[in-house]
């Protein structure tokens, strides 16, 4: 077998990438330009378009969504379920912004922003759900809140369930994670792939997204 070599994504071909992506209505439009210009982190619309899919192929209802920002991601995610989504944010002016967001984009009563530490709900909480979205990979303290989070993470997973988390390569940094955010990021890509109750895989689309579904 030929192997074929990996391609990098570079910038220009990230462009030519989201350029195939169906057209945004104008909230994420506006949305997007905003994390353009800001910094206010956002997921972009290619892994917004992953979230979706991956939501929709699944048949999730209900999901958890672990760091919000402004609402970009949780609209994606929000709109490939047919349930409701429940989402966390630390940052009161952020979370608020997120709710104005949600209900522009007509998601208002389908979304429940909480201002709260998203680990410490998902230990508070005992509902199942089919989709954990986890967007707080970049900001954990350290690897012992990064195997509290996995742990309420799969308690929290219906069977046949999907946990997902953005930013899965640090942007390179976990091939040499000298730092306490590259090492966070790579404990749980490592724990990630141990546990043989997960299918799993890391996407390298953008700044990589894990992808996992807890065997039935």
């Amino acid at each position: 077998m030929t192997r074929v070599a990996a391609v990098p994504v570079t910038p220009e071909l990230e462009r030519y990438l989201e350029s195939l992506l169906p057209d945004r209505d104008p909230v994420l439009r506006r949305l997007e330009e905003e994390i353009e210009t800001t910094s206010v982190p956002g997921v972009g619309p290619a892994v917004g378009q992953l979230l979706y899919l991956l939501a929709r192929t699944a048949g999730c209802g209900d999901a958890i969504e672990l760091g919000c920002a402004v609402g970009y991601s949780a609209i994606w995610l929000a709109r490939g379920c047919t349930g409701d989504l429940t989402t966390t944010e630390l940052d009161p002016d952020r979370a608020a912004q997120a709710r104005r967001n949600l209900s522009d984009a007509g998601l208002g009563q389908r979304v429940r922003v909480l201002e709260e530490d998203g680990v410490d709900y998902l230990e508070r909480e005992t509902r199942q759900v089919d989709c954990v979205f986890n967007d707080l990979l970049n900001s954990f303290r350290d690897e012992a809140t990064v195997e509290r989070c996995f742990a309420a993470s799969l308690a929290r997973l219906r069977p046949g369930g999907l946990l997902l988390a953005d930013n899965a390569l640090r942007r390179g940094e976990v091939l040499r994670p000298h730092t306490t955010g590259a090492r966070n990021v790579a404990r749980y890509n490592a724990l990630v792939a141990a546990e043989p109750r997960l299918e799993s895989l890391v996407v390298p689309l953008r700044d990589g997204v894990s992808i996992a579904r807890l065997r039935p």
